[in-house]
């Protein structure tokens, strides 16, 4: 069913409010004393079910909402782009948002195992406060065409726009000083207000002093700041719809951070001050946030529909098929021929790690959890490029465009995967794996289809770091970790990718010239494009031979990877030479055999020398 304007804008909300209750939950587990309740990461002292410890179940409680969270926020952004991406207003936030969620993971990781260092700690909460900005800002403006400072708003609204997006600076100011306070126990250097240890402003008896009160004064200002914005915003709530609630509730906020921060110096700083502080203090960075992005919006914009209008989509589901033949039409719609690839390439990573075959129950959740990782990456790719695969030959009989199946059925389906795969890895595998795999999964999805694939003729020389990452995620499988061979590895399928691609675009470049695709054959020509597939190709074959100064193979490869990358060579010299769709055609089939063989060739390599 296809999800209405209403019900996306509700998730959004959702997404917001459950980020904006993470920040609290984090809130409680440092007041508590229990961040360090699992010493380990992303497991609670070696396993998945925390030990019979108060610290403990409250620190792997907030990972586990952390989770759930992590999901929501992929979802959102994922529905975003989908719907939105010719939205600039819209498609930016949606691409930073999972960049900033794969940074605060990264950085909650190292909060844990570096024993929460002040400065790790300080970045950790402004990441959160910016997905959540990112997140308020997006449920304000769905619906409008554009956001930004129009000329044709009353001067009255532009004017108060500049105050707002002032108040936003000013708001996260007083934010850091408040975290960084924090972070150096500077909370409890003053008591009593509106003094300090029964002084005015005691500045110079030490820097934790210091910081404290240059916090109060920042407070003040900014209090005051905050006052003039929400009475000049309450005057004009009649001109942007939504903009008298926020403004209630950024009074609101404001009144009860003032009264937490007063209550907490008067009575010592207790715990529970400490959450309530932070809560305030988060829910005053929604509303001003809130308040700003509902005063970009045009005046009067409201239900602008989608950048890409469901009515403009082949028909929903019109072709009379049985169940069998929904099935295949599910299963093109996840790019088998492509996951197989995938595929080979994970497994082969695997066995080159444990030099040798590793346990079957690993090996079978490891690949069925990244095939559903790339079946959801491919039915997102059907997804957002429907209106181009209809144009060309190749793709116009892909479900979505044959109207087999609709484009809400196939995007709920593309959900469905993306959330299975990390359920598989992460609870079968380990999150490593499982966090690579949805790295992969993003990149692929909103770096290279929403983003590289139509705007510039290098497209897949980036975009090639997606296809890359599986033999990192058959790595990390069997070992925890990530080594230089598993970046070597990655490395090789990165430099792969373009001759392999290129060789395909010189034989259907009228299609993708129809569809507005610039790949290089149409942006520089074919006798461009084959020169780059010969550099590409020497540059390929000589790093597969420079692995061996890593002294992790032997001569079996190297002599293997020399053979199989001087037939590479042949045929990309070949293709130059008689400039023919059939050396194309030559060139790209052979490539797939080339770097299933080389990966084949490391696996009987290391084992042989196990």
């Amino acid at each position: 069913m296809h999800m209405g304007m209403t019900s996306f804008r509700l998730l959004l909300s959702l997404t917001a409010f459950a980020t904006y209750a993470l920040i609290v939950l984090g809130a409680f587990v440092r007041a508590s004393g229990s961040g360090l309740g699992c010493p380990d990461w992303p497991t609670c002292h070696g396993g998945i079910i925390p030990p019979f410890d108060a610290a403990a179940f409250i620190e792997s409680s907030h990972r586990w909402v952390a989770a759930a969270v992590s999901i929501l926020i992929v979802a959102s952004t994922g529905l975003t782009i989908a719907r939105y991406w010719t939205r600039a207003h819209l498609l930016w936030p949606a691409v930073a948002l999972p960049v900033l969620l794969t940074i605060q993971i990264v950085l909650g990781a190292i909060t844990v195992l570096w024993e929460l260092p002040p400065t790790i700690v300080l970045v950790h909460l402004t990441v959160a406060l910016s997905i959540l900005a990112l997140l308020v800002w997006m449920a304000c403006t769905v619906h409008d065409d554009a956001a930004g400072d129009h000329p044709d708003s009353p001067p009255e609204l532009r004017r108060f726009r500049r105050m707002a997006w002032g108040a936003v600076a000013s708001v996260f100011l007083l934010l850091m000083t408040g975290a960084y306070m924090r972070s150096i126990a500077g909370g409890y250097a003053c008591t009593g207000f509106p003094g300090c240890n029964g002084e005015l402003l005691p500045f110079g008896r030490s820097p934790v002093i210091d910081v404290h009160l240059t916090h109060r004064l920042v407070a003040y200002a900014v209090g005051l700041h905050l006052l003039f914005t929400a009475l000049r915003g309450w005057r004009i709530r009649a001109m942007v719809p939504g903009l008298g609630r926020a403004v209630r509730l950024l009074i609101v906020a404001f009144l009860f951070q003032l009264s937490v921060g007063i209550g907490a110096v008067s009575s010592g700083v207790p715990a529970v001050m400490q959450i309530l502080h932070v809560a305030g203090a988060s829910a005053l960075w929604a509303a001003i946030v809130a308040i700003a992005a509902l005063a970009t919006r045009p005046a009067g914009v409201e239900n602008a529909g989608a950048g890409q209008p469901e009515a403009a989509s082949p028909p929903q589901d019109t072709l009379p098929l049985g169940v069998s033949g929904r099935v295949k039409a599910y299963l093109a719609l996840t790019k088998p021929g492509i996951i197989s690839e995938l595929l080979v390439t994970t497994l082969a990573s695997m066995m080159v790690a444990a030099r040798g075959m590793p346990e079957l129950p690993l090996v079978v959740f490891t690949l069925v959890g990244g095939a559903l990782s790339a079946g959801a990456a491919n039915t997102f790719n059907c997804y957002i490029d429907r209106d181009i695969d209809g144009l060309m030959g190749r793709t116009s009989r892909r479900p979505i465009p044959a109207g087999i199946i609709s484009p809400s059925r196939a995007l709920t389906f593309g959900i469905v995967l993306g959330i299975a795969a990390i359920a598989v890895l992460g609870l079968l595998v380990n999150w490593l794996a499982a966090l690579l795999s949805l790295f992969g999964f993003l990149y692929y999805v909103l770096v290279y289809t929403c983003w590289l694939k139509r705007s510039t003729p290098s497209n897949i020389v980036l975009g090639g770091a997606a296809g890359a990452v599986p033999p990192l995620v058959g790595w990390a499988a069997v070992t925890g970790e990530v080594s230089l061979l598993a970046v070597y590895l990655f490395a090789v399928i990165f430099l792969w990718t373009p001759p392999h691609f290129w060789a395909l675009a010189l034989m259907i470049r009228k299609e993708y010239e129809k569809a507005r695709v610039p790949m290089l054959p149409n942006a520089a020509g074919d006798g461009e494009t084959r020169k780059q597939i010969v550099v590409y190709s020497i540059i390929l074959v000589a790093f597969t031979l420079l692995v061996v100064a890593l002294r992790e193979v032997g001569p079996f490869y190297l002599l293997a990877a020399a053979i199989l990358g001087s037939v590479f060579l042949y045929h990309a010299v070949r293709l130059v030479r008689l400039a023919t769709t059939q050396a194309a055609r030559g060139l790209f089939r052979y490539s797939i055999l080339y770097l299933t063989l080389l990966f084949v060739a490391m696996v009987i390599d290391r084992w042989r020398i196990a």
